[in-house]
């Protein structure tokens, strides 16, 4: 009796360390050695080490196998080092076979953790994009080919995809490092598009806002807690579709936003619109429609406000893509506009305004009446002297010559 007492003792508590270590074999070796050192398999490509640190305390220095030191600020090249308030990530691609070791205020309840193999993946971007489309994209950890569960590790790794502009002087491999422009940053936080929060997958809100052109796009870590990336690729189109505002300044017009599609891309009857209104002081208004089978433009309006005050309006525009199928979102950013104080005719003024110039009408006509008698009665007075004229000439040419007293 005495004899299972004492296999009781002993064999279950080792079967149940024998359990929690093949546990954590799935997703990560935990070690929490007095002397913080660890041994690396010959078979392993790439490691990455979790060291949870005292506080407080600065960054570890890792020694490896044959006793060369690595520092946060001094490591080699095939070293990635993150380091921030209680704890280090470093990732090392090929590390040596052999005891590496820890040196500084290890945390005696979390010790050093090692993950291996880690790898990136995500599906390849549509090879045509369009410019300010938006799509939902996603990448994912793994470790060994299963999903890399490791918060302390996925809240540090930031994943952003960069595109880089190629021109005729450059080829599909070579970039332009300067010319780089952030489109997007994954998270895996189970907000706006990520679905589950911690689950290894990385999900962003992917705003093709570029100008178009063909671009190599990189996706990868971008703090150092490791060095992956996947590229590829893709054409950015301008975009297929034309959003006009047009602003009232009258009571009975409505303001209006007309989205138009381009026939021979967009599918006939798919496109979509969200508005999303904000006039004065009233709530948001929202604003919704969609076309019918045949059409390929959508007009949405609302009132205007007579309030003087500053507005806004914003939205979403869906729409089919007729080559591929691919439904496609686009994001209609945030437009200000003010409030003006509605034009209301004055009557008053336009009534006098009126009759001064039906005045000044019927002034000029007797102006012009009185200039015609004018020239009436100067023409009547010329006509007349120049008669009397002719007549007394054409009597002195009648008289007779010898009416005419010669003198002596």
């Amino acid at each position: 009796m005495l004899r299972r007492l004492w296999l009781l003792i002993f064999y279950v508590p080792l079967c149940v360390w024998i359990s929690i270590s093949s546990a954590w074999g799935q997703t990560e070796t935990r070690l929490t050695w007095l002397d913080n050192r660890f041994r690396v398999d010959p078979a392993i490509e790439q490691i990455t080490f979790l060291v949870t640190r005292e506080q407080p305390s600065q960054s570890v220095v890792l020694v490896a196998p044959d006793g060369r030191k690595y520092y946060a600020d001094r490591h080699a090249k095939a070293m990635s080092w993150y380091s921030d308030n209680g704890m280090d990530i470093i990732s090392i691609n090929h590390p040596m076979a052999g005891p590496w070791q820890a040196l500084g205020k290890v945390s005696a309840n979390n010790g050093i953790r090692l993950i291996s193999n880690i790898q990136l993946h995500s599906e390849p971007l549509p090879a045509q994009l369009y410019q300010t489309e938006v799509l939902k994209f996603t990448a994912r950890l793994t470790q060994n080919q299963q999903p890399l569960l490791v918060r302390d590790f996925l809240d540090r790794a930031q994943l952003r995809v960069i595109f880089y502009p190629l021109t005729l002087a450059l080829s599909d491999v070579e970039v332009d490092e300067s010319a780089a422009i952030e489109v997007g940053q994954f998270a895996d936080d189970g907000l706006v598009y990520d679905e589950i929060a911690g689950d290894g997958v990385f999900t962003v809100a992917l705003n093709v806002d570029v100008e178009p052109g063909k671009y190599r796009v990189k996706i990868a870590s971008t703090n150092g807690v490791f060095e992956r990336a996947i590229e590829q690729t893709v054409l950015v189109y301008p975009a297929p579709i034309t959003t006009t505002f047009v602003q009232s300044h009258q009571p009975a017009i409505p303001h209006t936003v007309n989205i138009e599609t381009r026939a021979d891309q967009m599918l006939a009857g798919s496109l979509a619109a969200y508005l999303v209104v904000n006039q004065s002081q009233a709530k948001p208004q929202i604003i919704q429609q969609s076309t019918t089978a045949s059409q390929s433009k959508l007009t949405l309006t609302w009132i205007n406000d007579s309030n003087l005050d500053k507005a806004w309006w914003q939205g979403w525009v869906y729409v089919t893509d007729t080559l591929t199928q691919r439904e496609l979102v686009f994001q209609l950013s945030k437009q200000h506009y003010m409030q003006v104080a509605v034009v209301t005719p004055d009557l008053t003024a336009s009534l006098a305004q009126q009759q001064f110039e039906q005045k000044l009408v019927a002034r000029n006509k007797i102006e012009q009446r009185q200039q015609r008698l004018l020239w009436v009665g100067i023409t009547n007075i010329v006509i007349v002297i120049s008669a009397i004229i002719l007549i007394l000439l054409w009597r002195r040419k009648r008289i007779p010559k010898h009416d005419l007293i010669l003198p002596k």
